[in-house]
């Protein structure tokens, strides 16, 4: 996994708050980058950080799911990128790449965390900002689409239903203070990680940036759009 591009829009001209960062990963090798993944998953010393009541709880939660994702998704990994995989491919690139490219915090995956193993009705990965703000990500993939829209869209669905806030009494185990007071006052970020297919990858960028789908997140605080292309 390589990070190609990283831009910030300036918004000011548009009258919009709403500060918008992009970034473009390529993944040239899949299976290289799902044995990645099986490394990332299975490393849970995350649980140590946890009080003993909170660590028995997700203990229990995570190896449910780390079995399903390394023995049912992850190892069946040839070459071809199935939809289930490849959203947790680009959740995880995402969380690396905000890491490296805007010194972002990665949270333990959403699907380490909650108590249904697969299919979660909620964000898919998170992070905290270097500004304090808990970051909810939103994950699509398609193996011939952008689908920049889909995932504009199911944030703005989990925004109206308040799924945001209703995640805070998992995340407050993984983000600071800080982060959660913001979250309560109503400052969060949002990232719309989604496939790229298509030779001209900022094309596709700025097409989300121009799009009604972001202008219908204009309210919000601040926004992160990553597309991933894979070339194997």
């Amino acid at each position: 996994m390589n990070i190609s591009d990283k831009k910030t829009y300036n918004m000011t001209p548009f009258d919009i708050p709403l500060k918008v960062h992009s970034i473009l990963i390529n993944i040239d090798n899949v299976r290289e980058r799902a044995e990645e993944m099986i490394t990332a998953i299975q490393d849970v010393c995350w649980l140590n950080e946890l009080n003993p009541i909170a660590k028995h709880s997700y203990e229990a939660r995570a190896q449910r799911t780390i079995d399903k994702l390394v023995n049912d998704i992850l190892k069946k990994v040839e070459d071809d990128v199935t939809e289930e995989f490849g959203e947790f491919m680009i959740s995880a690139s995402a969380q690396d790449a905000l890491v490296e490219a805007f010194d972002h915090v990665k949270v333990p995956l959403a699907e380490l965390l909650k108590e249904k193993i697969s299919g979660n009705p909620g964000f898919d990965f998170h992070t905290e900002t270097s500004e304090s703000l808990i970051a909810f990500g939103e994950a699509k993939y398609s193996g011939s689409k952008n689908p920049y829209r889909n995932a504009l869209e199911q944030i703005k669905e989990f925004i109206d239903l308040k799924k945001h806030n209703a995640e805070v009494v998992d995340l407050q185990h993984f983000v600071t203070p800080d982060a959660v007071h913001n979250q309560i006052q109503g400052r969060s970020a949002y990232i719309a990680a989604f496939s790229v297919n298509s030779k001209k990858a900022n094309n596709i960028i700025s097409n989300a940036f121009d799009s009604d789908y972001l202008k219908n997140l204009k309210d919000q605080e601040e926004l992160y759009l990553i597309g991933v292309t894979v070339n194997d």
